[in-house]
């Protein structure tokens, strides 16, 4: 837990944002006392890791089993989509000019943290409900930090963080105005937050609406460890086919993609427990909500229409 004290600063129990002290082999809750463990080398400060209450068969439990399991696997083609010109281009230097505490809230397997390293030498901290994704941004060449937690009630301080990242995440959200509350509430004064959830004007929605519940129900008839095995020899074998032409065709990237990455993006793109779409007006609203303006904001993706929306929001100065 060498991390720790570098980062003690910001974290907070999640319970009741009071300040966390090191004690031993764990973080304790200075108010709550409560005690917080780690899993590996992360520290597991989700909302229940320090008490005994687990709900059985919560939604928010159903997405983190999902995710420990089969990490999303991100495709990703930065030319395709807008945050690639943002990143790259020094038109928009002005969104990274105060960079020094950036974290990524829903980090999965690390996409957003190698774009960043990469093209703005920015390594964000990550956090993730999931310990099978977040796990998987400390290895190189990523190296990243970052903590086990809930974008419901993140174990972070309030007003602390330069930029915010959710990428791809609130659609997956049993109350995604609470975790947007969330957001908000670390992002520092004159802070900037990067936002991306699905677009309802794409033709994934169809596809999810269309397929999600059949194939779900194959999981919930014969269990879910029968119920991969069958969905993996039945309608996974078409998709992983047409992953491999999409990635081709719109990327130019004829090499077979591997089944387990492939498997995993099926799952989160069919299999996840939770996936909401949005109306580009709605992101608006949630500026006018919470007093945010907005810096940039387009659609980017497959097809033309754009599979997400991408936003960057600034808080106001108090």
């Amino acid at each position: 837990m060498s991390f720790v004290p570098k980062y003690l600063s910001l974290l907070r129990d999640p319970v009741d944002l009071g300040s966390l002290v090191i004690e031993g082999d764990y973080l304790r809750g200075e108010t709550s006392g409560l005690r917080y463990g780690f899993m590996g080398n992360v520290a597991d400060l989700r909302p229940d890791a320090g008490t005994t209450a687990v709900i059985p068969d919560s939604i928010h439990n159903r997405i983190r089993d999902h995710y420990d399991e089969t990490p999303c696997n991100n495709y990703m083609d930065l030319d395709n989509l807008p945050l690639g010109r943002w990143l790259r281009d020094s038109k928009y230097d002005y969104l990274f000019a105060r960079a020094d505490t950036v974290i990524e809230v829903g980090c999965g397997k690390g996409a957003i943290v190698q774009a960043f390293k990469e093209h703005r030498g920015i390594t964000p901290f990550g956090i993730d409900l999931a310990y099978g994704s977040i796990r998987q941004i400390q290895r190189p060449p990523l190296n990243a930090e970052g903590v086990l937690g809930s974008n419901l009630r993140l174990p972070i301080a309030n007003e602390v963080a330069d930029i915010v990242i959710s990428h791809g995440v609130t659609h997956h959200t049993p109350d995604p105005m609470r975790c947007f509350m969330e957001l908000v509430r670390i992002l520092k004064p004159g802070g900037k937050m990067l936002y991306a959830v699905y677009n309802w004007d794409n033709l994934y929605r169809s596809l999810y609406f269309a397929l999600s519940p059949p194939l779900k129900g194959v999981q919930h008839l014969f269990g879910k460890k029968v119920g991969d095995r069958v969905l993996k020899f039945t309608v996974f074998p078409p998709y992983h086919l047409a992953l491999w032409a999409t990635l081709g065709c719109v990327q130019g990237k004829w090499k077979f993609p591997a089944i387990e990455p492939s498997w995993e993006q099926f799952g989160d793109f069919f299999l996840t427990p939770i996936a909401r779409f949005y109306h580009a007006n709605e992101l608006q609203t949630l500026a006018d909500l919470f007093g945010l303006k907005i810096l940039e904001q387009e659609t980017g993706g497959w097809p033309k229409n754009g599979f997400s929306h991408f936003v960057w929001y600034e808080k106001p100065l108090n």
